[in-house]
């Protein structure tokens, strides 16, 4: 480029960009440009460019706004000043600037798995890990439509009572709410926590055993940078849930799987599993997904296994608030007396997604340094959030909204048992289909033969407006499960019949392909 000339490409560059030379703050833009120019080559290593005084007239800048271009490239080594004969661009070395030579197919292509071809560069791929996450089916098959899981009726949430609370504790007197908080999270939280989970699910612990985190899968993240070491052992319910799996395997352990029964997880019997288990991971309340409840004696026998083999057991109990049938069942964490049970509960459904608000409760030798390890690696801690939940809970709002809220999902789960038995019952009834799980929770799982094909009635429900999750997508070995979640918290009523009537269809479509002779062979424990 003749020196001359720099002016005009700036120009073209800023109308390319839909800007021009007298833009409100040019000089961040043009510094962007000159150093585009001396990086790309459009300026040539050695070339004297324009004088800041006919740069500045020829863009109509002011002159000092050039000069600060120029000092700040001279500061990063693109120009240098000559002694009186002007300024040059910097003869620079080839390996700082941008290599011409095309760039080899983005990883995740099939072109992906060949060695790039001669004159190639290969960009930034994913690590197995990386992809492993990209890949899993779960992803094709979430979308924000009626029956997608994860969704919560946020018009049921007090929002009115939520406001208040939040003005309370944002008086402009008192900025200590935009402080990072203590290890652990918010003390007033913690007790409030505390409190409520003994009431509730005779969960027996001290405020500081209470440690808060943004979500299920950062307490499991936590639990496996202390507790763990690659290679250990953590043994997985089969289905499960797929972040648990995806947690523990991106941590380095080791996982092995047994097939969960209407009892929950079986404890392993002699030479199932090569060796104990350091980690066991379990939903004994309400198993993920097919919702069985883990029996008083299978949980007797979980104590005693973990006592026997030093195994730590993880005792997710992520909705058992709504529990429509019978009393509410205790933590697995309230029989523990030797201190080898982690609990672990969360507000993200039972209040709003968007609250990222969860917890642990860890054994009082523990404590401390899951606080400070929690307050080192991921800074949560919104401390007005914190103590606004807190107040939330103490002064029965909590309590209310759940008593509410059972009761609406209460009743969208009977609109969805209805639905389903008039829209699917010939299905229902010679076996093809088989309800698990509608004593509690948010999702019903409707389970099928291991022939059937649930994510191409996935995929062809999700065509009609419906968005269900597979059931195969939740197995991690051992038995493949087949079947559909239909997660109801966010549908009305009044729209479950129409939606089931509107699928319904296209599942008894996909059956009926099923061999006569097959129909009724169910995974061990689906029902």
């Amino acid at each position: 480029m003749q020196t001359a000339a720099l002016h005009e490409w700036i120009q073209q560059e800023l109308q390319r960009a839909g800007g021009s030379g007298k833009h409100a703050q040019p000089g961040a833009l043009i510094l962007t440009l000159v150093r585009r120019a001396v990086l790309e080559g459009v300026l040539l290593p050695g070339v004297r460019i324009p004088s800041s005084r006919e740069l500045a007239k020829e863009l109509g800048i002011a002159r000092n706004t050039v000069v600060a271009i120029y000092d700040q490239l001279k500061s990063e080594g693109m120009l240098v000043a000559g002694h009186g004969s002007g300024t040059f661009v910097c003869r620079m070395q080839d390996n700082l600037r941008p290599d011409p030579r095309p760039c080899a197919p983005l990883p995740g292509t099939d072109a992906w798995s060949t060695p790039p071809s001669p004159g190639q560069i290969r960009p930034i791929g994913f690590s197995h890990r990386g992809l492993s996450y990209q890949r899993h089916p779960v992803h094709q098959f979430w979308r924000p439509q009626p029956f997608c899981s994860g969704q919560l009726d946020l018009n049921l949430f007090p929002l009115a009572t939520w406001k208040r609370l939040q003005r309370r504790h944002l008086t402009p007197d008192d900025a200590s709410c935009l402080e990072t908080g203590e290890p652990g999270g918010a003390l007033e939280l913690r007790q409030a926590i505390a409190d409520h989970i003994r009431t509730t699910r005779g969960v027996r612990c001290r405020p500081e055993q209470v440690i808060l985190t943004d979500g299920t899968v950062e307490s499991l993240e936590l639990i496996t940078r202390l507790l763990t070491d690659p290679g250990d052992l953590a043994l997985l319910e089969n289905p499960c849930y797929w972040g648990a799996s995806h947690v523990l395997n991106d941590h380095g352990l080791t996982t092995s799987t047994l097939d969960v029964d209407q009892n929950g997880l079986p404890v392993p019997e002699p030479g199932q599993i090569y060796r104990p288990p350091r980690l066991v991971y379990l939903t004994p309340s309400h198993q993920f997904p097919l919702g069985h409840v883990m029996s008083l004696g299978r949980r007797r026998e979980w104590l005693d296994y973990a006592l026997t083999h030093d195994t730590i057991l993880l005792e997710d109990d992520y909705d058992s608030e709504f529990r429509y049938i019978g009393a509410p069942i205790p933590s697995l964490q309230g029989m523990d007396n030797t201190g080898r049970v982690i609990y672990m509960g969360t507000f993200n459904k039972s209040l709003y997604p968007g609250i990222r608000m969860a917890y642990l409760v860890v054994p009082p030798q523990l404590a401390a340094l899951f606080a400070a390890a929690a307050s080192d690696f991921y800074r949560d801690g919104d401390v007005g959030q914190q103590r606004v939940l807190a107040d939330f809970i103490k002064e029965g709002h909590y309590a209310t909204h759940i008593r509410m809220t059972r009761r609406e999902y209460g009743l969208r789960r009977e609109a969805l048992l209805a639905a389903l038995r008039e829209s699917l019952l010939p299905e229902l009834v010679d076996g093809r289909l088989k309800i698990s799980g509608g004593a509690m929770g948010l999702h019903l799982a409707l389970c099928m033969a291991r022939e059937a094909d649930d994510c191409a009635m996935a995929q062809a429900t999700a065509r009609l407006g419906v968005s269900v999750m597979p059931l195969s997508v939740y197995c991690v070995g051992g038995t493949l499960h087949r079947g559909l979640i239909l997660s109801y918290a966010a549908v009305p009523c009044d729209q479950i019949p129409l939606l089931i009537r509107q699928i319904a269809p296209t599942i008894r479509q996909h059956l009926a392909q099923i061999p006569a002779p097959s129909r009724v062979r169910y995974p061990y424990g689906a029902g």
